[in-house]
């Protein structure tokens, strides 16, 4: 449909009933991670000053021209605004509004951003679910956030995914060493992110392009690999002291039975991230974006670019987890012996109580249990494990099994006792 003369809206941003049923899934995996690791849930502005995107570093290049602004005409400021456009910016902008004198934070969202397409015409909406670990510097900060993507993840259902790591600093330190002059390191940085890794041999410079081209081609399976890597930078200290925290993340991971991949070529804003980096696939190995289920990493300069007068750096570590790639990947629910009807012929303020309480109860267990207050036809029976009849004026235990093809009442007495009574 028509948004004005310059823009359209696709059709494909709408989530049909069979999506929200996959994102219902995945955001309860997420959520109930959230709350075992002490997030707080948080939910940002739509519409945002345009500066905090434009802020160095909040955004590459590449997705600051996809930013949706516009002029404020009906606010008293007059100031450009933006359409969230990224849910980690936005959360550091809420950190400084509201959270800055706690310190430590740690919040999670489940949020919309707003981007143009490539040729600037289209506005596509994406979901993401997304933590932020503000205020911790430590290794373990950078091993929690990286854990609870890959649980989420498995908890929904991905058994193929495979998680990719790796630390641009290491890149730009040796880039910095390897070429002298800024345009150079310019040039070499945008081959990094193109892929071009071969074209990076012809450019010369001052250091071993050699040792860059082996970084970003090569690929390892266990802190062993990032051992072996610092006979190449046993001259550079700074580049040793990111090896060494990457070999502390590393080494816990490999304890939480996290396996991984190496990959100094993950593309990224080099600007943005000033420790680890990661992407999480499904399968394995990245054809497209579409394959690239969570990105997230160590970010510790954004919040101070986005403070007045230049405030401090804030250490902070995060991920975002695109939920259209993740639902576009996942089996279409199919098993119908976990669908529970429970059917209320009888209305009354009791029968529905009743009902609410058995429905509670089963889905907690994992059923998928729904109420009607219509008779379900027998040529539905297919789609329901088992059917419910509650009717405490008729049944002695309040309800009666209508139809069952795996689940009995003795399962439902053990779930609920002798009596459902006490709804």
């Amino acid at each position: 449909m028509k948004n004005n003369k310059n823009a359209t809206v696709s059709t494909g941003n709408d989530l049909l009933p069979g999506d929200i049923v996959k994102f219902r899934i995945v955001e309860a995996a997420f959520l109930e991670r959230c709350r075992q690791f002490g997030y707080r849930e948080i939910k940002t502005s739509t519409i945002e000053p345009l500066h905090i995107f434009t802020a160095a570093g909040a955004l590459s290049p590449g997705l600051l021209k996809k930013v949706c602004s516009f002029l404020d005409w009906g606010g008293w400021s007059r100031e450009r605004v933006a359409l969230r456009a990224d849910s980690t910016v936005s959360a550091a902008r809420y950190y400084l509004d509201n959270l800055r004198e706690e310190g430590h934070v740690k919040v999670c969202y489940i949020e919309n951003q707003f981007r143009r397409g490539d040729t600037g015409q289209e506005v596509s909406e994406r979901w993401q679910l997304g933590i932020e670990n503000i205020g911790d510097d430590s290794p373990v900060s950078d091993v929690e956030v990286i854990f609870i993507a890959a649980d989420t993840l498995r908890a929904a259902g991905f058994g193929d995914i495979r998680l990719h790591l790796s630390f641009p600093s290491v890149i730009i330190e040796y880039v910095n060493l390897a070429f002298g002059r800024p345009e150079e390191r310019q040039k070499v940085l945008e081959l990094i992110r193109d892929g071009r890794h071969e074209d990076i041999k012809s450019l010369g410079g001052d250091g071993d392009t050699d040792i860059l081209f082996r970084l970003l081609c090569f690929r390892g399976e266990n802190v062993s690999y990032l051992n072996n890597l610092r006979s190449d930078f046993h001259n550079h200290g700074k580049i040793l002291g990111h090896l060494e925290r990457f070999s502390e993340i590393c080494v816990l991971l490999e304890r939480l039975k996290c396996p991984y991949e190496i990959n100094f070529s993950l593309s990224g804003n080099f600007d943005y991230y000033t420790g680890i980096q990661f992407e999480v696939l499904s399968p394995s190995r990245k054809a497209s974006d579409r394959e690239v289920l969570c990105t997230g990493g160590r970010y510790d300069n954004l919040i101070g670019s986005l403070a007045p007068r230049g405030a401090r750096s804030v250490p902070s570590v995060g991920f975002a987890l695109n939920l259209k790639n993740a639902i576009a990947r996942m089996q279409e629910p199919g098993d119908t012996m976990q669908n529970i009807g429970i059917m209320l012929r009888n209305i009354t303020y009791e029968n529905i109580k009743t009902g609410q309480n058995l429905c509670i109860r089963l889905n907690r267990l994992g059923f998928i249990s729904r109420l009607s207050f219509s008779e379900i036809a027998e040529d539905e029976y297919g789609d329901y494990g088992l059917i419910i009849e509650v009717d405490r004026e008729r049944f002695r235990d309040g309800y009666s099994i209508i139809h069952s093809r795996k689940i009995g009442k003795p399962l439902l007495k053990n779930i609920f006792g002798e009596s459902s009574h006490d709804a």
